[in-house]
């Protein structure tokens, strides 16, 4: 028969194994809380002897403050980064320098005194600009004597800085100007120099008459090449007509060749052409006026056409030279344009040299006012420096308080106390984790998926009661628990079989306490609450316990039938549970396993088969007998049950091994007592959904069907 499939999935989303694993972690805390409790007193206690142990030392008490400052005109004063100003000035209190050379003025003007180890502690108090100065050591003379010698050190190191600083810029200044200075006079020379070569306002005059004279030849130039162009662009006709249009726009006004283009003449070639076109058009008009009322062979017709003959071949005369003197005007334009072009060069090379020197002038004049400038802004520094020294107006820290009388003090006793806590934390912590990681045992369905690949039927979640669990009712209020054994219950009829389906189910576990007992009584319930005749039999023949669970009588049961004292059925007994029948104990057997392994056991078996839809044998632990690995391969399956944050993960596996190694059939475990407050059985939550209320009339008939069951549990 092959084993169910394996549908679970391979790993658990990594939110929900975080918080399985954090509830994890909380659970064992909340089991072993006294461990870190332990610890943290023991780091306390070793915390607080050492500090007994330590000889007393005293604490000299002082105070400094930050002086106000006088603004003045100049800026070049000695300043310090204001953001970190406070925290440098700590710093400064505390550094080796400050402190080897306090002791030399304690040595020096205390020589009587031993010198000590003192530990100097300067904070700023808040929203001000106090510093408080806190000295410890183990002798008070001493101690208050260093803590005044340290803040005048301080003082002396701080008005050695401010010396150093203005000296080191006035140095700097007084160099960097000697070097301008030699630099401003170089430019100055080099400026008169070239302003001897070169006439300046000349070189300026010239230089814009240029510009101006160039403007006017490219103007002249670009009115050349239009007049240029359209000469040779247009025809005959088409310059007469822009020539004629000119003159007509405006014949009052006169201008030059240059500027209005071929002027129109009513003398010359272009005259006469123009009047002869003129004189064919008023004959051709004349001609079709006639030519109305006369034949084409009428004298006049006749003169006429002569007339127009005549002038048509004056027109050719006339247009020849009208061409001729046409094309002489646009080479005459052309050598003018050449013209243009030489002198518009010559004077674009002028004009540049002339830019380029006032250019050089301009850039050597410019660098002397930049040095000149600078010159100036170096000198006017100088003299800020020099009454920044004469007058310091920077920050002033002074002593506001001496050094107090030493009182005795154990010191650092609240960061000790934090140590020892702390250590004790971390020491607690890590023994947990130590348990944690000897502990195999599973906390929840994520874990055991972790730890094996057999299928799971169902998870029966843990009951929040004192005492034995009670069994299940038909009208059970604890919804979420039946559904689980209902959920069970339908993972076993479905479960996927190529051959005959399990009848026969024997439920174990691998150690006592795991509530196998409970799982095989609320599962044969459930399912004779579905119409299936179920038989439930007592097989742990040691220890079990099932007929005082289900209030019954009888004392003989199991353990007689196996002994072949008395006939199955007559140790069968009805329960207050519709198809439930169950078989108790009997008696107790010393070794049970003699009489399973009999064939009489074999027989009992097959004459039980026919009589029941189910038969559940609860059995023995498999490491605590040798019971159920003796009956289970007789039985068609088993049901292993497992126990979470109970069972260890070692002791499961070793019992499904010896299952298997006797040829047992394990369809699926059953994990008992599980925690629904884990984040993967966020579906728990809807519990509420069974408290929708019934009709009134299914309410009273499950209440008058179920009433007996109700007096049983009762009892």
């Amino acid at each position: 028969m092959p084993a169910p499939a394996d549908d679970r999935p391979t790993s658990a989303p990594w939110s929900t194994a975080f918080f399985t694993r954090l509830h994890r972690y909380k659970a064992l805390l909340r089991r072993r809380w006294w461990i870190p409790l332990l610890t943290i007193c023991l780091g306390l206690f070793v915390q607080a002897w050492l500090i007994y142990q330590t000889p007393p030392s005293f604490q000299s008490m002082s105070k400094m403050m930050l002086a106000g400052k006088m603004n003045i005109a100049q800026s070049a004063v000695y300043s310090e980064d204001s953001v970190n100003f406070y925290g440098t000035q700590i710093q400064l209190m505390q550094s080796t320098e400050v402190r080897q050379s306090a002791e030399t003025l304690v040595r020096s003007t205390h020589p009587e005194m031993q010198p000590v180890q003192v530990e100097i502690t300067v904070s700023q108090r808040p929203r001000t600009s106090i510093f408080d100065l806190i000295a410890i050591g183990s002798t008070p003379d001493y101690t208050q004597a260093f803590l005044n010698a340290v803040m005048q050190k301080y003082l002396d190191f701080k008005k050695g800085m401010r010396e150093n600083q203005g000296s080191t810029v006035t140095t700097a200044i007084t160099e960097q100007l000697i070097q301008v200075e030699k630099d401003l006079r170089t430019a100055e020379d080099e400026m008169l120099e070239f302003q001897k070569q070169n006439n300046i306002g000349f070189i300026q005059e010239e230089g814009n008459s240029a510009a101006q004279y160039l403007v006017r030849l490219n103007q002249q130039y670009a009115q050349l090449k239009t007049e240029y162009d359209l000469l040779s662009l247009l025809d005959l006709d088409q310059n007469l007509d822009r020539a004629q249009g000119k003159t007509d726009t405006n014949p009052a006004v006169t201008q030059p060749t240059e500027d209005k283009g071929m002027a129109f003449s009513d003398v010359g070639p272009e005259g006469d052409y123009l009047k002869a076109k003129q004189a064919v058009q008023l004959l051709k008009a004349e001609r079709e006026t006639l030519s109305k009322d006369l034949r084409p062979k009428h004298p006049k017709i006749i003169k006429l056409n002569d007339e127009i003959t005549k002038q048509e071949k004056l027109i050719d005369l006339f247009r020849q030279d009208t061409v001729e003197k046409l094309e002489t005007r646009r080479k005459s334009i052309g050598k003018q344009m050449e013209n243009l072009q030489t002198n518009i060069k010559e004077w674009e090379t002028k004009a540049l040299d002339l830019s380029q020197r006032l250019a050089q002038f301009n850039r050597i004049k410019g660098k002397a006012d930049r040095l000149k400038t600078l010159y100036d802004r170096l000198t006017n520094n100088l003299k800020e420096v020099n009454v920044s020294q004469s007058v310091d107006s920077g920050d002033q820290i002074s002593i506001m308080e001496m050094a107090g009388a030493p009182i005795s003090v154990r010191p650092g006793l609240f960061k000790s106390l934090l140590i020892g806590l702390g250590c004790g934390a971390v020491a607690g912590i890590a023994v947990l984790l130590l348990l944690d990681r000897i502990d195999d045992r599973m906390a929840s369905f994520g874990e055991f998926q972790h730890q094996f690949s057999e299928n799971v039927l169902g998870q029966i979640p843990k009951e929040k009661t004192k005492g034995r669990v009670t069994l299940l009712q038909p009208d059970d209020a604890r919804h979420v628990f039946a559904e689980s054994y209902r959920n069970v219950r339908s993972s076993i009829f479905f479960m996927p079989y190529d051959g005959p389906r399990p009848k026969t189910l024997l439920i174990t576990s691998s150690v006592p306490n795991e509530g196998k007992s409970t799982v095989a009584s609320n599962l044969a319930i459930t399912m004779a609450l579905s119409g299936a005749r179920t038989l439930l039999i007592d097989g742990d023949l040691r220890r079990g316990a099932l007929r005082e669970a289900f209030g019954i009588s009888s004392k003989i049961g199991f353990s007689e039938v196996l002994k072949q004292e008395v006939n199955w059925q007559e140790v069968v007994v009805p329960t207050s549970y519709p198809n439930l029948f169950l078989m108790p104990r009997g008696k107790t057997l010393g070794q049970p396993s003699e009489h399973l392994l009999r064939e009489s056991t074999d027989a009992l078996l097959r004459e039980v088969y026919n009589h029941y839809d189910y038969i559940i044998i609860d059995s023995s632990p498999v490491l605590a007998a040798d019971d159920s690995t003796s009956l289970a391969p007789k039985i068609d399956a088993t049901l292993f049950v497992v126990r979470l944050s109970y069972t260890s993960a070692r002791l499961t596996r070793k019992s499904l091994e010896l299952l298997y190694n006797r040829q047992v059939n394990v369809p699926g475990v059953i994990l008992n007592f599980v925690d629904t407050s884990l984040p993967e059985y966020y579906y728990y939550q809807y519990s509420e959904y069974y408290n929708t209320p019934a009709p009134v009339e299914e309410h009273e008939t499950v209440g008058s069907h179920h009433s007996q069951p109700k007096q049983i549990q009762s009892s």
